[in-house]
């Protein structure tokens, strides 16, 4: 029997879950009307689940590439993001679509770096690399361009189409790839000889991990049906006279947990299976077998064995002299990683040293980084703010950078938080708070939620006031 954790509707939605997080959000989605399918066989163990294990699914869940969270992909892929963040506090979703197909018009030609800007309608652009295009180079002319990806606000096009399915992704000159998330070798040898028996030409297939399960007749249907929209799109783009979308493309979303997110997903798990505390803080940070150890263990005494955990990660680092890195985590964007040397190493507080590069800004204070400038940042485990105080090459201060970010989860070689774009900045002994567009920026577009935002603001006002070390 599943408690609710929330009121939503049930949705019918069939839901593939993998990973580090899988027992938690089986339980988790499994509470919110969704129905689990082709679960592994612990998770099939765990939750008792016979019976279903063929059935194909509409939405996958993995893991993101560096565990701090999942990926969230397929048709109703939106309901599950929905819940999790009505659940989850710390989180931030970056939404990403690729693949949509625009009739568009070259708008301006870059030669000095190989660009060309392409008006795609509706007061939207991107960016053509020159070598991706044969054709008129010239102003006006017509393009049919597909989004390849993005680029912080970005849309990076290509000329080389993907159709994209339910199931698959025909790429143009392309060769038949299976996904990696399918593991067994009979499904993967069936799809290679789906692929080869239909033959469709110029185009190969990469399969994707909805296709597993899905019947010989329903692939095949799908094939042809991909292979006949290449003919009405460049029909479509032949008659378009205005630049403008003619195919929507494929949407993931990418979910980054923070470290009190962590903690309920703990929660959830023990409601399951024997969990240590800070279970999912650990595997997210490299340490899968340790942690599975620890639990093996726990039933004897499970304080004294996350103490003696704790104590293993303590020794293990951070310690004064080692190399370090910081990963600022931008939500909606690209990872940032800072490094340097730690100068200071204890249970409340470490402190990095960081040399800067010369020619740049410091960011938010606007003074130039001369020869021989770094920076001292200084952080607690669990804290909502990183501190960045600048110096010259003589020790001189230039000024001090407050970053606002969710909990600070520290690790022996390297510590991580989601950036929540709002800072404080100290310039002349005056401070002030910055970029308070940039997060109401995140707030209106979906990436975080106002709880989150709230406690920005919240934490952005105490620094202003509160007085430094």
């Amino acid at each position: 029997m599943h408690q609710t954790i929330l009121n939503s509707p049930a949705s019918n939605v069939k839901v593939k879950v993998r990973g580090i997080y899988s027992t938690a959000l089986t339980k988790f989605l499994l509470s919110n009307g969704f129905e689990i399918v082709n679960p592994s066989n612990i998770i099939n163990e765990r939750f008792d689940m016979n019976g279903i294990v063929s059935d194909s699914a509409d939405v996958l869940i993995y893991d993101k590439a560096d565990m701090n969270g999942i990926t969230i992909s397929g048709v109703g892929a939106e309901r599950i993001v929905d819940v999790v963040q009505s659940y989850f506090f710390d989180i931030a979703v970056k939404k990403m679509e690729t693949g949509a197909i625009y009739s568009g018009k070259i708008k301006k030609i870059e030669t000095k770096y190989n660009n060309i800007y392409i008006d795609l309608g509706n007061n939207e652009e991107g960016v053509l690399n020159l070598y991706d295009y044969w054709g008129f180079l010239r102003e006006g002319e017509k393009v049919l361009v597909q989004v390849k990806g993005m680029m912080r606000t970005v849309k990076l096009l290509s000329t080389k189409l993907r159709l994209f399915g339910d199931n698959m992704i025909l790429i143009k000159d392309g060769f038949t790839k299976v996904s990696k998330h399918i593991t067994d070798f009979t499904e993967r040898d069936r799809l290679k000889k789906i692929a080869d028996s239909v033959k469709v030409e110029g185009w190969g297939i990469l399969w994707k991990s909805h296709a597993e399960g899905k019947s010989d007749a329903e692939l095949v249907s799908e094939i042809n049906k991909l292979a006949g929209n290449e003919k009405n799109l460049k029909e479509d783009f032949s008659k378009s006279e205005k630049p403008g979308l003619l195919e929507r493309g494929s949407c993931v979303y990418f979910v980054d947990f923070g470290a009190l997110s962590k903690q309920k997903l703990d929660t959830l798990r023990n409601g399951v299976a024997p969990t240590i505390i800070g279970h999912h803080f650990l595997k997210s940070g490299g340490y899968l077998l340790l942690t599975e150890f620890a639990e093996s263990l726990q039933e004897q005494n499970n304080g004294y064995i996350v103490s003696k955990l704790n104590n293993a990660l303590k020794a293990d680092g951070p310690k004064v002299n080692m190399y370090y890195e910081i990963i600022h985590k931008k939500p909606g964007g690209k990872d940032i990683v800072m490094k340097g040397i730690v100068e200071k190493a204890t249970d409340k507080e470490i402190m990095v040293k960081r040399k800067l590069r010369k020619g740049g800004r410091l960011d938010g204070l606007d003074i130039e980084i001369a020869e021989g400038d770094y920076a001292l940042t200084t952080f607690q485990p669990n804290s909502w703010f990183v501190i960045h105080k600048y110096f010259n090459k003589d020790g001189y201060p230039k000024g001090t950078y407050i970053n606002i970010n969710t909990q600070v989860e520290v690790y022996p070689k390297f510590a991580r938080y989601i950036d929540l774009e709002v800072d404080v900045i100290e310039k002349n002994n005056k401070r002030e708070i910055i970029d308070v567009e940039k997060l109401n920026h995140i707030l209106n577009a979906g990436i975080i939620k106002k709880e989150l935002s709230d406690k920005a603001m919240e934490m952005a006002n105490q620094m202003l006031k509160e007085e430094l070390k």
